[in-house]
Parts: C-alpha cells; structure tokens; sequence
C-alpha cells in the first residue's frame, strides 16, 4: 500500500489484492452490522435522501454504539428523541458510503506493463471524504473488537504490529516455524474481527488491518487538507 497522492484524476493510491480483498470484506461486514443493529429494514434504501422510518433500536453491540453514540450523556430522554429523528437517515449514510468504498476497491485500476506492485486506486476528489469516512468507521469497529479505548492503546498496537511482536505469549517457542507459514493468512478465512477475545495471531493480523486502514485515511486526508490549502477545486 502506497500513500494517497493528489493528481489530476484525483487521489491516486496503490493497494495489493490482498488489502483490497480484506478491506473491502471488512467494510460490506460492518455496513451488514450496522444494518443489523440500527434496526435498518432490507428493504430500506440506504441512497442520498433517505426518510426517518419507525422506532430507531439502540445499537447494543458496543462497536456500532461508537459508530451511533448518544447524543447525550446525561439526559436519557434527550438521548433517545435524537436517536429517534435521526438515527436512521445517520445509519443508513453510514451503510451507503461503505458499501460505495467496498465497491470502489473492488474495481481498481490495473495498469498494463506497469512493474510496480498492486492496483492503481483513483478516488475522486468527490468521493474522497465519504471514502475516507468509510476507512473511520472500519477502524472503529476494529479498535472496538481490539480494545483499543485511548492513543496510547494505538500505539502500543501499532509498535507491536510494525515489529512483529505478539501481545499473547502463549506459543513456547517450538512452533514458530509453523505460525510463520500463517502469518500473511488472514485467519480463518475473516472471522475474529467481529468479535471480542482473539488470539495472538488473530489480534496481530487484525491490528495490521487496522494500521493498514489508518495509513490509508491519514495519507488521503493529508492530501485533501494540501489541496483545501492550495485552493483547488473539489478539495
């Protein structure tokens, strides 16, 4: 994964099939529990302009209520009329602009006779902000599952990711041979990012996902905030 630059076309990035791949599945997986949690019916169009349609159901997994969190802290009732007028029109922009995202890395740019690595990713400059709000609420969800509650937390991960370390000691040491052949797999085929206590090597390959996503939001948003100061359209 390369860092978002800005060019004519727009943000121009190049991700490997992999990190499309697992990106993509992430953010279709929390746009479906998003869904789920907010009470979004199937049939409920999740497009610009959608209309407040019944009860809004507070969210219970504590992932989805950071991405819909009460409006306010002390006042129960105040709360819950907010989350009646509006949480519906909130969860469905969310549901819409990740599944936009998924769509969008799903059909990169190859390059023929190109030798660099990975597919060119063009995001235009009006897409670029629900693109990078899309890679927000993905590492949300995934700092909720990895329990990752302040900077310090993010840190910590992201030392322990780029050094290959593990937080769980619980190899003895005779299988490292055989853990290194899994390393670059996601383990098991996706499952563990939905949920709360994972393994060494499932926190590790989740952590990465979620630098990865991090990486790609801070470069994206860097480039937009250059353009906003330099005046350019679009920005």
């Amino acid at each position: 994964m390369t860092p978002f630059r800005s060019a004519p076309a727009g943000y121009v990035a190049r991700w490997d099939d992999v990190e499309r791949e697992v990106l993509g599945r992430v953010a279709r997986d929390v746009a479906e529990l998003v869904r789920a949690e907010s009470g979004l019916e199937p049939g409920v169009e999740v497009g610009d302009g959608v209309a407040f349609t019944g009860v809004a159901r507070v969210p219970q997994d504590p992932a989805v209520q950071r991405l819909l969190p009460d409006a306010h802290d002390e006042d129960a009732d105040v709360a819950a009329e907010f989350r009646h007028l509006t949480q519906t029109d909130l969860a469905a922009g969310k549901v819409a602009r990740l599944v936009a995202f998924a769509d969008a890395i799903d059909s990169p740019d190859v390059l023929a006779d190109d030798p660099r690595d990975g597919a060119e990713l063009v995001v235009p400059r009006e897409s670029a902000q629900e693109f990078a709000g899309a890679l927000t609420d993905v590492r949300l969800v995934l700092a909720e599952r990895l329990g990752l509650v302040d900077d310090a937390d993010v840190e910590t991960l992201h030392d322990d990711v780029l050094s290959g370390l593990d937080d769980d000691e619980d190899d003895d040491g005779d299988d490292d041979e055989a853990e290194s052949d899994e390393d670059d797999a996601a383990p098991d085929e996706y499952a563990g990012w939905e949920r709360v206590g994972l393994t060494g090597r499932e926190r590790r390959y989740w952590g990465g996902v979620f630098v990865a996503a991090g990486f790609a939001q801070e470069s994206l948003v860097d480039e937009m905030l250059a353009d906003l100061r330099a005046g350019r359209s679009d920005a």
